[in-house]
């Protein structure tokens, strides 16, 4: 965590000591501002020792070490680190208002600049294997699919020298898996010689080649002289020879980097016969070194299989192994508190094996479950397991991944909304003008993901990390009203449940994020927090009950992300116009219109509105806000779509009530648009206005495409060729004379969602064989002429979910559903004919008892 604090604080340095206007100011105004140079060279050798601090941190195993100098000495590095980026902050702000000052009384012009050894402190963590806490024999809780595949794999008929990788997040049983199936006499018989291996995170490449070799040696094999003193080439070249003609099974279990792999690889020798590589790991990236389809990913058991696991742990001294009905209630909370993970359903299954069956004092753990967790010593090794992920973060990832602590439990958090925070908060580095902090960010969030910290749980929605935040001082988080909270340290202010705000930053000098997760808040709530606030970067008050801006929220001159989105306010004060470093402000579900004021946020990257339209003196003045990135659901006229040519780096627009008289002049400023991946244009008479593309350009980076209002000529416009990377479609009220099937299933051959929802005025569709390989979600709605739906066996391979609504003509069960093979979900809207529904639960039975479910959407 210093480290990470370190690295955010001298990027601050950066970009305080890195802007032109100081040297231009300088030249221009020396004997004014005598100090300049001298506070600038101060913060030049302040940079100089942070760096210094970041290198020594960088090569110390901090989480690994028990020296309580060093952990004295980080403490005050973090403090020293919160010190330094107040002060930047303001340093940045005054000098910004200074040169602003000085250009209109000097008129000077200011351009743009873009256009002692730590290994002493080090000591290894001693490897902590799953396999020593988690059920080792063949009385497997969930996961049976999984361990039925992987003895398939090694056992299958396979010639060819074959690497199988299971992966997943700490804790989910992979070292167990693999380590009882390596152990069944059936496998061992299967394989001349094994060797299993625990990789961990620090290892030599010599020592593993030697390892391997000494563990695939049997008693009558002759260990070869001086085995401590060669060198890695020959280690190789004498694994290659003693594999040649065997069949050999090796586990490398827990492996972090593929960089040893090249090595291993040309060791294990392919010499088709049968031999397996099994490498479990957390780190996708490794897991993609299996051969084609013998990658296995484990996930969280489901609610039943985590309650079955439990129950076998904590009710082991009883028969038959079930709960006791009067600890029913607080198991099943104990249970989901552990949210499907074996290593803490089997930690805590196994210490409350011990206690007595008594209701109360079942409870008094539960209560205490956090302090448990934390210096229980029968538990702590728990977290160990758990924080290996963390520890092994490069820097710049450890910022990100705590701050998801911010979101409370159980909370599915929107990817845009994560790393937008991630940018205000100052965590993305700036990797050049070819890329924005937005892509950046989201490959943070993917190599999280990919590292098996973050889970994603439905599409682009990512759960939440929560036990580091609390031990690292990163955020408080209070989620109590009765708690106390302590907020020593902490920068960052998560409210979770109704509390006294004001006592949640008493402690709190300097907040940088405050995210409200309470509706209720008192009328004099800003005022009696504004102390705290003055640097703040982050206010999220989404769904508080805040009907008015106080006036000095304009004063938070370091705010970078301002969310008031579905709350009580009615207008945006034109003071918003002078929080000159806003990035995003989303306002969706509030208010209405926007005033001319904010088209002065000439840093704001991300505008999201519900149903929002610019006055008309802010319409004129659009262009100002170039950096515009996100621009959602605004209102069209005459100035917005002439002057929307301007945002050339918009990549999300959404755009309603377009009249037909619009066309030309939209349709030139999108074309103007060349990093565009989202596009929503919605007609102002969706059966009367005309959208016309016949002036739009290709768009080679549109990913997202939603149309609502008339075609012209009732046609697929020819420029829709041009949209390949396409995976998203909306066609709504297009009035489409033609099936458009064949057509866009030529156009779009990534389409992974289509949405078709009264745009075809035809009676019959078809799907024909080969048609929409990547489509994984198809809608077909209000579409009230059509009466037969054709499709074809091999069409649509992969589909997972189809929903049918508002079909008033449609009677039959189309009998082609039966060559859906992987359709998961049939889900019925309401309007659907009484005749088809009868069928459908009827006679037509047959053709969708495949699929799983079938109901409501």
């Amino acid at each position: 965590m210093a480290e990470a604090l370190v690295i955010v604080v001298l990027q601050k340095f950066a970009s305080a000591l890195g802007e032109e206007g100081l040297k231009i100011l300088g030249s221009k105004l020396q004997k004014q501002l005598p100090d300049i140079q001298d506070v600038t060279n101060r913060m030049r050798l302040l940079q100089s020792d942070f760096s210094m601090m970041q290198a020594f941190i960088s090569q110390v195993d901090v989480h690994r070490s028990s020296d309580k100098v060093l952990g004295a000495w980080l403490e005050q590095v973090r403090q020293a680190a919160h010190e330094a980026e107040d002060i930047v902050d303001e340093y940045i702000y005054l000098v910004g208002q200074m040169i602003t000052e000085t250009k209109k009384r000097f008129d000077v012009s200011v351009t743009d600049s873009r256009k002692e050894n730590a290994s002493s402190y080090s000591c290894r963590l001693r490897h902590l294997s799953e396999q020593s806490y988690l059920n080792d024999g063949d009385d497997f809780v969930g996961n049976a699919e999984e361990v039925k595949r992987l003895t398939y794999w090694l056992a299958d008929l396979r010639k060819e020298r074959t690497v199988i990788s299971v992966c997943g997040m700490g804790g989910l049983g992979k070292t167990t898996i693999a380590s009882s199936i390596f152990k069944k006499e059936g496998i061992k018989r299967m394989f001349i010689c094994r060797a299993w291996i625990s990789v961990s995170q620090s290892y030599r490449v010599k020592d593993l080649l030697k390892t391997i070799l000494l563990q695939l040696m049997t008693k009558n094999d002759n260990i070869p002289d001086g085995i401590d003193t060669i060198d890695c080439v020959n280690l190789v070249q004498l694994l290659q020879t003693y594999l040649k003609d065997r069949r050999y099974l090796i586990v490398l279990d827990d492996v972090w980097s593929r960089d040893s792999w090249p090595l291993l690889d040309s060791a294990f020798v392919k010499n088709n016969n049968g031999s397996r590589i099994v490498i479990t790991t957390r780190i996708q990236a490794v897991a993609s070194l299996a051969d084609r389809n013998r990658e296995m990913k484990l996930n969280l058991l489901s609610k039943e299989e985590a309650w079955a696991l439990f129950c076998q742990k904590a009710f082991a001294r009883l028969d038959d192994r079930s709960c006791p009905l009067n600890l029913k209630v607080c198991a099943e909370r104990i249970v989901d508190k552990c949210q499907g993970l074996p290593l803490a359903l089997v930690a805590l299954g196994s210490l409350l094996s011990y206690k007595e069956m008594d209701e109360h004092e079942w409870e008094l753990f539960y209560s205490q479950l956090r302090w448990q967790l934390s210096n229980n010593p029968e538990l702590t090794w728990v977290a160990s397991v758990l924080n290996l992920s963390y520890n092994n973060l490069p820097s710049y990832l450890k910022n990100c991944f705590l701050y998801c602590g911010m979101f409370p439990e159980d909370y599915q958090i929107k990817w845009k909304r994560i790393i937008r925070l991630w940018i205000a908060e100052g965590f993305i580095e700036d990797r050049g003008p070819e890329t924005t902090l937005s892509d950046v960010a989201a490959c943070y969030l993917k190599e999280l993901a990919d590292r098996s910290l973050l889970q994603v749980v439905e599409r682009n929605e990512y759960g939440r990390p929560k036990r580091i935040s609390k031990k690292e001082k990163f955020a408080t988080t209070w989620d109590h009203p009765n708690s106390e909270c302590n907020s020593d340290g902490s920068r960052r202010l998560s409210v979770q449940k109704d509390a006294n705000l004001m006592q949640a930053v008493t402690n709190s000098a300097q907040l940088r994020s405050v995210i409200m997760f309470v509706e209720e808040l008192s009328p004099s709530w800003f005022k009696d927090c504004y102390p705290s606030f003055r640097l703040l970067r982050v206010l999220s008050l989404r769904y508080c009950h805040v009907q008015k801006i106080p006036d000095n929220l304009s004063n938070l001159f370091n705010l970078h992300y301002l969310d008031l989105g579905y709350t009580k306010l009615k207008e945006v004060s034109k003071s918003i116009g002078k929080l000159r470093n806003l990035q995003t402000l989303y306002l969706k579900g509030s208010v209405m219109e926007l005033p001319s004021d904010v088209t002065m946020l000439t840093k704001l990257h991300h505008l999201v509105i519900d149903v929002g339209r610019f006055g008309s003196s802010a319409s004129n003045k659009i262009c100002r806000m170039e950096q515009l990135q996100t621009l959602k659901n605004i209102e069209a006229n005459s100035c917005v779509v002439r002057n929307l040519g301007c945002l050339t780096r918009m990549r999300s627009l959404g755009i309603r009530k377009v009249q037909e008289s619009y066309n030309t002049d939209l349709w030139s400023s999108i074309s103007k648009m060349s990093a565009l991946t989202t596009l929503s244009v919605i007609a102002a008479d969706r059966d009367r206005d005309v959208l016309d593309l016949a002036q739009l350009k290709p768009l080679p980076y549109l990913e997202k495409l939603m149309l609502s209002g008339k075609l012209n000529k009732g046609a697929i416009a020819p420029v829709f060729a041009n949209f390949s990377r396409l995976k998203s479609l909306r066609l709504c009220f297009t009035g489409l004379h033609e099936d458009p099937l064949a057509l866009l299933s030529a156009m779009f051959q990534n389409l992974g969602h289509l949405h078709l929802y009264r745009c075809y005025e035809g009676t019959r569709l078809t799907f024909r064989a080969g048609w929409f390989p990547m489509l994984k979600h198809l809608y077909l709605g209000s579409m009230s002429e059509l009466k037969e739906i054709e499709i074809e066996n091999s069409t649509m391979r992969i589909l997972h979910r189809l929903e049918l609504w508002g079909l008033k003509s449609l009677a039959l069960v189309p009998e082609g559903f039966v060559h859906l093979k992987s359709l998961q979900q049939l889900c019925i809207g309401s309007m659907m004919p009484d005749d088809f529904k009868r069928r459908l639960e009827g006679r037509d039975r047959w053709i969708v008892e495949h699929i799983p479910y079938i109901g409501d959407p």
